[in-house]
């Protein structure tokens, strides 16, 4: 038998052989295959399970935000005095309930009738709207368009998704007394619940989850109490304003003003649109009057007093706060709209940690 003879593999073994190699080789493929069609069905029913639940999971972390609110100002309150934490924040709790009750009895009936006020002057000031627009070329077309889409609304169809108002109503009251006690018990012991999280991850790796934890309640800390600096500035700043114009409503305006401001972006242009239409009924001068105010107002907000509370908060471009809001608002409705810019913390702050910072490897200075 010559050289390459012996490195040979008889043809009878070399094809008894083959089949078993190549039987392997598919059979490990199959097993890979399995594995990743496995992973990738749990990560869509993780998804889904995720989505079905997606209304109940925004209500805890509203109260994560509100259970954040109500600790803040109870460990401020402790380190001033010689209370407890929890002491301080049954404290909170009680002047703050004690502070709504009063208000309402003192001004919720003078805050009702200006709303009913206002609800009454606003069709008025369509009729002179739709008056004024007959004077144009455009404006018929323009009428007719809106008449349309008011035949739309009336729509049997659309009415029998209005009638769920009600229950959505109760619904609403019903997730507000959830957020409320689960807010309470998250902010009387967090960290039973934070140990409970890092537990979920191995001993090496927990150290990294409770800087995580405390790393997104500072930003979020941050972030609502720049939004209440925010909403009180732009209450005072509008009152005020509207009081030296000699605008009626003044105070439901500038009321609706600071709620709205809660929301960054969009919650300002909503409410401009009653102070446009009041104004309107005083004259075409006290419109510019209201534009150049609000304006004014929004860019003190925009460029002195938020900054000047954010030095401590993490940055966020306004273009994906923007997205963030739509997406959210289109997903799941007004809650998703209302938390999307606390939520987008969230994400940006765990991205530079755990990502640019663990992942890439880059040194920056965390929130």
């Amino acid at each position: 038998m010559s050289f390459w003879d012996k490195g040979r593999m008889p043809e009878s073994e070399a094809t008894d052989r083959e089949p078993v190699g190549g039987w392997s080789t598919s059979r490990l493929l199959t097993k890979r295959t399995l594995i990743v069609v496995a992973v990738v069905a749990a990560i869509v029913a993780l998804l889904l399970m995720v989505w079905q639940v997606a209304q109940i999971l925004l209500l805890i972390f509203a109260s994560i935000l509100l259970a954040l609110f109500l600790r803040s100002f109870a460990v401020t309150i402790s380190e001033h005095t010689a209370l407890t934490v929890n002491a301080s924040l049954i404290l909170v709790v009680f002047i703050l309930v004690t502070s709504f009750v009063l208000i309402g009895a003192m001004y919720g009936p003078d805050i009702a009738d200006g709303f009913y006020q206002l609800s009454l002057q606003l069709p008025g000031t369509l009729d002179k709207i739709e008056h004024n627009l007959k004077h144009y070329d455009w404006g018929p077309a323009f009428l007719d368009t809106l008449a349309r889409a008011g035949r739309a609304l009336t729509d049997p169809r659309q009415l029998a998704g209005i009638a769920g108002i009600f229950s959505t109503a109760f619904g609403g009251i019903g997730s507000t007394l959830i957020v409320l006690v689960l807010s309470l018990y998250l902010a009387a012991e967090p960290k039973s619940y934070i140990d409970s999280a890092a537990r979920l991850v191995s001993q090496e790796r927990r150290g990294r989850v409770y800087e995580a934890f405390e790393r997104l309640g500072h930003a979020l800390r941050w972030w609502l109490l720049s939004r209440i600096v925010s909403v009180v500035a732009i209450g005072v700043l509008t009152l005020v304003g509207l009081l030296m114009l000699g605008m009626p409503f003044a105070f439901i305006l500038s009321l609706v003003a600071a709620v709205l401001n809660f929301i960054p972006h969009i919650g300002p242009i909503i409410a401009t649109v009653p102070a446009v239409m009041v104004g309107l009924t005083e004259g075409g001068s006290m419109v510019l009057y209201v534009f150049i105010l609000y304006a004014v107002i929004q860019a003190l907000e925009s460029y002195l007093i938020t900054p000047y509370v954010q030095k401590q908060m993490i940055s966020i471009a306004p273009a994906w706060l923007l997205a963030a809001q739509l997406v959210m608002g289109a997903s799941f409705g007004i809650l998703g709209f209302l938390l999307a810019p606390p939520l987008a913390v969230v994400v940006m702050v765990l991205v530079q940690m755990l990502y640019v910072r663990d992942v890439l490897g880059e040194q920056m200075e965390l929130p």
